[in-house]
Formats: C-alpha cells, sequence, structure tokens
C-alpha cells in the first residue's frame, strides 16, 4: 500500500512541475506579447507566391529580422498579392530597399530576402510598402521566356523561307555539292601516286632544310667573334677611305674646272682647224707641193 507519506510527496511533485510549466508558459507568452514589432506591407503585382506560408522567414542581408505575418488578394486587383511581414522594431529598412522571394534549398519553400538599401537615404515608416524586386531566378526565368520566344519566331521564319521551291533549290546545291565531291574524290584517286611522290619530295626538302639550318648554326656558333669584329672594322674602315678619296677627287675636278674647260675649248678650235686644212688640201692637194718648197698655206705666216 502507498503511505501517506509517499501521496504527499508525490502531490508536491505534481504541483511544482504545474507550477514551473505555467511560469514557463508565461515567460513565452509574455516575451511573445511584450516582443514589440514593426509591420510592413509588400505588393507582388503578375506574379507567383507559391512556397510563401505564414511564418517564413524574413532576412536582411543574411539575417533573419522577422516573419511572414499573412497573406492575401487585393481585393481591388485580383492580380496582386499583398504580403504583411513583421521585422524587429527598429530595424532600418531604407526607402530604396527591395523585397525578393528567395528559394528555400530544393523544398520548392520560399523567404523574403531584403536587398539593397543606401544609408544615406531615410528609413521607411512602419505600415509603409517595401518595394518589390526580382531575384536572379526570376531574372533568368525572364531571359529564358525571352530566347525561347525569340527561336519560336526564327523557326516560324525558316519555316516561311523554306517554301517548296526553295527547298528544291537548296536540295539542287546539296547534290551538286555531292557530284563536285564525287569528282575530286575521283581525281584524287587517279592521281594519287603523284600526289604521294609530291608529299614525299616536300618533306624530303624540308629535311634537306633542317639539316641545312643546323649546318649554318653550327658553322656560326664556331666562328671566331673577334676576328668577325675585326673584319666589320676593316670593311667599315676601306669605306670611309673610298669615300674620302671620292671627295678628293671631287674637290680636284672642281677646282681646276675652269683649266679643264679652257683646254677642252681650245682643242675644239685646234679640231676646227685641223678640219678647215683638211678641207682645203681635198680641195686643192697642190698646196702640199707649195707646202714643201717652201711656200706657206693660204692662212700661213
Amino acid at each position: 500500500m502507498v503511505s501517506k507519506s509517499q501521496k504527499i510527496r508525490l502531490g508536491v511533485f505534481i504541483i511544482v512541475a504545474l507550477v514551473l510549466l505555467f511560469i514557463m508558459v508565461g515567460i513565452i507568452v509574455g516575451t511573445k506579447l511584450f516582443d514589440k514589432k514593426d509591420f510592413y506591407f509588400i505588393e507582388y503585382k503578375d506574379q507567383s507566391v507559391s512556397g510563401l506560408n505564414i511564418g517564413s522567414a524574413v532576412q536582411y542581408h543574411g539575417i533573419r529580422v522577422g516573419r511572414i505575418e499573412e497573406l492575401s488578394i487585393d481585393k481591388e486587383d485580383v492580380t496582386t498579392v499583398i504580403v504583411e511581414i513583421s521585422v524587429k522594431e527598429g530595424t532600418p529598412i531604407k526607402t530604396d530597399v527591395k523585397a525578393v522571394m528567395a528559394a528555400v534549398g530544393i523544398t520548392g519553400l520560399k523567404q523574403i530576402e531584403l536587398i539593397g538599401g543606401d544609408p544615406r537615404n531615410e528609413n521607411l515608416k512602419p505600415s509603409s510598402y517595401i518595394q518589390p524586386g526580382e531575384s536572379t531566378l526570376d531574372v533568368i526565368t525572364d531571359k529564358a521566356e525571352d530566347i525561347a520566344n525569340k527561336i519560336d519566331e526564327i523557326l516560324r521564319n525558316i519555316a516561311n523561307i523554306l517554301d517548296e521551291r526553295t527547298q528544291k533549290n537548296i536540295q539542287e546545291v546539296v547534290d551538286n555539292t555531292n557530284s563536285s565531291l564525287k569528282n575530286i574524290n575521283l581525281i584524287l584517286d587517279d592521281n594519287r601516286e603523284s600526289l604521294n611522290e609530291s608529299i614525299e619530295n616536300i618533306a624530303r626538302i624540308s629535311s634537306e632544310l633542317a639539316n641545312l639550318l643546323t649546318t649554318i648554326n653550327n658553322v656560326t656558333q664556331q666562328l671566331d667573334l673577334n676576328q668577325f669584329n675585326m673584319t666589320v672594322s676593316n670593311i667599315n674602315k676601306s669605306v670611309d677611305d673610298l669615300t674620302e678619296a671620292f671627295n678628293n677627287i671631287n674637290y680636284t675636278v672642281l677646282e681646276s674646272q675652269d683649266d679643264i674647260i679652257e683646254t677642252i675649248r681650245l682643242l675644239k678650235e685646234s679640231m676646227q682647224n685641223i678640219n678647215e686644212f683638211s678641207r682645203m688640201i681635198s680641195e686643192n692637194p697642190s698646196l702640199l707641193l707649195k707646202s714643201s718648197s717652201g711656200d706657206s698655206y693660204p692662212g700661213g705666216p
């Protein structure tokens, strides 16, 4: 049988446990009741909020600052969904902050992420509307839809262009190309031996060129650099000497130019006299006899 003392101890334990339970519930409820929050609203127009649930997290720069309190459809515009969120009191939400829906893992659930915010801007007042934003996934999805639409349009244009006549022309071009390739193959088969010989000759010439370059490289390495430099210096000196000699000749010619001109003039006059004398002898050979007898020729002393 249970003694009286055991019953008293059991009763005391139950009372203490209940008191502790009520205290814990009171603390939790009191914390929730006295936890002050700021409420904001977000309007998503023509966007699905699938994956958002009441109680889903609200993060700001990766930190959880609140939760979703309510999801509702705008009574005046059924294409708009109003999301009510609560954040800790005093959370600095700037006027240029945007709210985007972000996926949580691969479960399909989503949360609200607040992005942006210039410190120079003013804080948004509670009960105001936060600007909706597009997540990276939304941007990629939109671009994918645009690309798909453009591809569909291109395919339609191609289908319109490729009518029966165009298809026939393309088929003719393909047939002509195949025929040309066959002819080329026949030509290659007929001249395969010549082509092989040409390729072998090219390979042999390439090998000989490689050997020649190797020989030139070896000879160049064996040259005495000092002797080569001395030879170049001697050549440069010879060129300088020749240049100086030509300069001297030019100077001498310039200095004797007047004498040379006078000599040429006298030679010219002498040639004219000789020509005149030859003409006179040719016309009257007896002048030679007169000259030999001591008589002077006309025009003489």
